[in-house]
């Protein structure tokens, strides 16, 4: 396996909105979910290609999916450990309809139906996110996204800081801290009892039948769109902090730093893990 380490530099204050949730409590994943980071890296790479700067409005009758090609793993971006990161919980005024467009015009009549929220920022000095392949091929195109930078989130704004070199992971059983989250079912397979992690809901894509995840075309766009037909949940876990003992896992890793959880590449390439 083949693997970029990207870091990624935040502008403002973030947030990863959790789903399913509450309209009025906005809480936020501590990380850059994979889905996030798949669509954040999509558009930076349309926006270097020259497509412009992607549509983000809401489409209820054909609503885009910006999601890099299927033979790219995105496994989120997590807080550099050893940095400033920390959720922020706080209140904002809302609408309590969804079409809400007349909170953004410049004159009020002073007759709309607002309510308070409580909202959480991810406030984070820096973060590192993984992209993992089969293959080498179109990994070194990344790292012209250096630079580049766009909305991160359902609020917040990051610009690629650097990419590293491609490389070369080897599968092993260790006692590491993963470098990403765990599928809560390897954990559970392992018959592992781990302290110090955090349990959320995520999800991944779910491909269309058409969609070919064996086209390899020059970059890290095909010429078609990457077509999704919706999103699966699972379980997983985060390790915020390297206390306690750390689980024994299968990993793809390069014996320093990286250590990806095999279970976790196998969940988003669709493949069942044993």
């Amino acid at each position: 396996m083949y693997c970029l380490q990207i870091n990624i530099q935040p502008t403002a204050a973030m947030t990863f909105r959790i789903l399913p949730g509450s309209i009025l409590n906005i809480a936020t994943y501590p990380f850059v979910p994979p889905t996030t980071l798949s669509g954040f890296l999509r558009r930076l790479g349309m926006i270097y290609a020259g497509f412009g700067i992607p549509e983000t409005r809401v489409n209820n009758d054909n609503p885009p999916f910006y999601a890099l090609p299927q033979r790219y793993c995105a496994l989120g971006a997590y807080p550099v450990k050893g940095k400033l990161s920390a959720v922020h919980r706080t209140y904002r005024k809302g609408m309590r309809e969804f079409n809400h467009d007349a909170f953004s015009r410049i004159y009020q009549d002073g007759n709309q139906a607002l309510q308070l929220h409580t909202w959480e920022y991810l406030i984070a000095e820096e973060l590192v996110g993984y992209v993992i392949t089969d293959s080498p091929q179109g990994l070194e195109h990344f790292q012209e996204l250096v630079g580049y930078g766009c909305k991160l989130g359902k609020e917040g704004f990051a610009i690629i800081s650097q990419v590293s070199e491609i490389i070369e992971l080897h599968q092993e059983t260790l006692s590491k801290y993963p470098s990403t989250t765990v599928p809560i079912e390897n954990l559970l397979q392992s018959n592992q009892f781990v302290s110090g992690c955090d349990i959320y809901n995520l999800y991944r894509y779910k491909w269309s039948t058409d969609n070919n995840p064996s086209s390899v075309t020059e970059g890290f766009l095909d010429n078609q769109e990457t077509k999704v037909a919706g999103f699966i949940p699972f379980a997983t876990a985060y390790f915020p902090d390297d206390t306690g003992n750390p689980p024994t896992l299968e990993y793809f890793t390069n014996k320093n730093e990286i250590n990806i959880p095999v279970s976790l590449v196998k969940l988003f390439k669709g493949e069942v893990y044993v």
